[in-house]
């Protein structure tokens, strides 16, 4: 019976000893698995927060080249807008009788052809006075543009800035052709040109 006994204790303890081999083998192999699916994750895990932190460091890259345009532009804007007001201070300073006096006959007669009537009267300047040669002159070229007769008189009642003002005989109708409402008149173009050469 011993050895039965033996045998038996040999068999199960045997039998232990593979269950326990096979169970450390099935252990080695699932940890093996599992550190390899942990490695295969946290390879995807750092390749998605690469991709995410790429993305984001665009993101950064687009707001600051949108940030850098906008303060380029508003740089220009101001270089413009500047360069704009020195230019009109500049043209207010040349604007007197001399450079003003030669183009006072067209001045009217545009101001007769803006108000289209058949007879007005004309306000100046004391600086720069419209004469009844001007008058003439304004008459002329605007038979000449349109082939309307115009009459104009000279008002006696100054206007306080340079240039012309063309009105009915009621006052009720007008046209302002002074330097500064000139120079507004042609803004865009004065802007368009500062615009160009900065």
């Amino acid at each position: 019976m011993d050895n039965t006994d033996n045998r038996l204790l040999e068999g199960i303890i045997r039998q232990a000893e593979l269950t326990a081999e096979k169970v450390e083998k099935d252990a080695r192999l699932q940890a093996k698995q599992i550190v390899e699916d942990a490695e295969k994750q946290s390879v995807q895990e750092i390749a998605l927060e690469q991709k995410t932190l790429q993305h984001k460091l665009r993101q950064v890259e687009l707001r600051l080249q949108a940030n850098m345009s906008s303060v380029k532009r508003k740089a220009a804007l101001k270089q413009i807008d500047e360069s704009y007001l020195s230019v009109m201070r500049l043209l207010r300073q040349k604007m007197n009788r001399k450079m003003i006096e030669p183009h006072l006959s067209a001045w009217i007669a545009e101001a007769a052809i803006g108000l289209d009537l058949k007879e007005a009267k004309v306000s100046s300047n004391m600086q720069c006075p419209a004469t009844e040669e001007h008058l003439k002159e304004a008459v002329t070229l605007v038979k000449k543009n349109t082939g309307s007769d115009v009459i104009l008189s000279l008002n006696p009642k100054p206007i306080r800035s340079l240039g012309v003002v063309l009105s009915s005989l009621d006052d009720k109708v007008s046209f302002n052709n002074q330097v500064e409402i000139r120079l507004r008149r042609f803004d865009r173009v004065i802007r368009t040109m500062i615009q160009e050469h900065t």
